[in-house]
């Protein structure tokens, strides 16, 4: 079965959808160290470096030496949509990228789509959202949408996303949880998956002025940590795992989380060893950007692999920039390969079951 990935990033969704059997045969990215990083791991597919809005259907079907493509997948820019920036209440000329998606679609009809966003896109998104899902449902698709929660798929994070599938005159549902937060008796679900099964065994990691001093971070495969002023790492020795900044000295909080302070109280926080971890962003390794203090060395946040690792990138798949904000960024705008293998195995019992439908009807 053949897919195209829209908005492909560093190839988080298709490293999954490889791993469920499914041959990603083009994609598209305009970043052009996302693009460095997703050809570097994903060899077998034709990358086009350019601009969705600058990509037309023929110029990626000539990648598949079928006519037809079984799946299109995308997850569009979510920034206009994260309740991160809602504060900002400004419309993101990234909102409209949905409906490039849309367009393509249009052109290309595979057999089935799949769209992954943040929760937002249901809400502050509606708008967009609905004439992206008016085109599908003219076109013939049956609609699937879902918001989910990863850590029920066996992604040791917790990280809300919506999820939509559709078929071409068929239902793809969404996959059936895996995991659950603390499993009932009889309940057939694991127990999610903790901090400590993910990440305990790594070696403590070097930081990035050593690694720098030392053939660079990619020696090193990313088990780098940034460098750390006094301050922050004051704040991190005395944060308490699991928990909130409420239980840090307020002399030791920055100036503006002190006092009436409502906002994030994430901020220089440190995970938990038997915790999923908080959802893993761009600032993934820097304190101030959320709760990303390591759990047992208050000396630290989490490694780049660390993180990479909480979104389920296997130890095999290489990041290929020397710059720390960029890899953070990479590696916390991905699809958790695990969640995109589950449902990318879903789409295919659906397609396979549509197909046996078909033939028995003699189509």
């Amino acid at each position: 079965m053949t897919a195209i990935d829209i908005f492909a990033g560093c190839g988080g969704l298709t490293r999954g959808l490889r791993d469920a059997g499914l041959r990603v045969v083009a994609a598209v990215e305009i970043d052009r160290v996302a693009a460095a990083t997703y050809r570097y791991n994903n060899r077998r597919t034709d990358l086009i470096e350019k601009d969705v809005r600058e990509v037309s259907s023929s110029e990626i079907l000539k990648h598949t030496s079928r006519k037809h493509v079984d799946l299109l997948v995308g997850c569009a820019p979510c920034q206009g949509f994260c309740s991160l920036t809602a504060k900002y209440a400004r419309e993101d000329p990234r909102n409209a990228l949905l409906l490039e998606m849309a367009r393509l679609i249009q052109d290309i009809q595979p057999t089935a789509v799949m769209m992954e966003n943040v929760p937002g896109v249901a809400t502050r998104g509606r708008k967009v959202l609905d004439k992206f899902t008016a085109t599908l449902k003219r076109l013939g698709y049956l609609v699937t949408e879902q918001i989910v929660q990863m850590a029920d798929y066996g992604v040791p994070q917790s990280r809300r996303r919506f999820v939509l599938l559709a078929g071409r005159g068929f239902v793809i549902p969404v996959p059936e949880p895996t995991h659950t937060r603390k499993p009932t008796e009889g309940d057939l679900r694991r127990p999610w998956i903790s901090i400590r099964q993910a990440i305990s065994d790594f070696k403590e990691p070097v930081s990035m002025s050593v690694a720098n001093d030392n053939d660079g971070p990619e020696s090193r495969n990313w088990h780098v940590v940034r460098d750390l002023k006094p301050q922050t790492l004051a704040r991190l020795r005395s944060a308490t795992p699991g928990e909130t900044w409420l239980n840090i000295a307020e002399g030791i909080r920055p100036k503006c989380h002190r006092g009436d302070y409502n906002g994030f109280t994430n901020t220089y926080g440190r995970m938990a060893w038997d915790e999923v971890s908080p959802t893993i962003t761009a600032g993934c390794t820097t304190p101030c950007k959320g709760r990303f203090g390591h759990p047992e060395n208050a000396e630290r946040t989490i490694s780049v692999r660390e993180a990479a690792a909480l979104q389920t990138f296997p130890p095999t798949y290489r990041f290929r920039t020397g710059y720390m904000d960029q890899v953070c960024e990479l590696i916390g705008n991905a699809v958790p390969p695990r969640f995109a293998r589950i449902v990318g195995r879903q789409i295919r019992k659906s397609l396979e079951a549509h197909r046996g439908g078909l033939a028995r009807k003699g189509r």
